[in-house]
């Protein structure tokens, strides 16, 4: 496309046609920053614990959290503290933990995972 236009045109497309890839290779970069990671113990006396920071570092605060059984039926709602963390009773049966961190950041954990 680019090669089809004169001279300072065609410089004109290439460094448009960067400027489009850049943006979008930033974007996501972005986008995969937002990612949570979480590491949930039993902490015994049916507690469980969960930490939880993004990729750049910074703490998942305010991350949403929500356990489920093995029917898929929610058993907690709770929100990620200051600290990144959240503790919770845990289930009599088989669960599993999702956090949404919005914008279709989610990371879902099984209990059967955790240490």
């Amino acid at each position: 496309m680019a090669k089809d236009l004169p001279g300072r045109m065609q410089w004109a497309a290439s460094i448009a046609a960067l400027l489009i890839v850049g943006g979008a290779a930033s974007a996501a970069c972005q986008a995969q920053m937002h990612v949570p990671s979480f590491q949930c113990v039993n902490n015994g006396a049916l507690r469980v614990t969960c930490v939880g920071n993004f990729l750049d570092g910074r703490s998942a605060a305010g991350v949403a959290a929500r356990v489920f059984d093995k029917h898929d039926r929610v058993v907690y709602v709770g929100t990620v503290d200051s600290q990144g963390r959240i503790t919770f009773r845990k289930p009599d049966a088989e669960f599993h933990i999702v956090f949404d961190a919005g914008q279709g950041n989610v990371l879902t954990i099984l209990g059967s995972e955790m240490t």
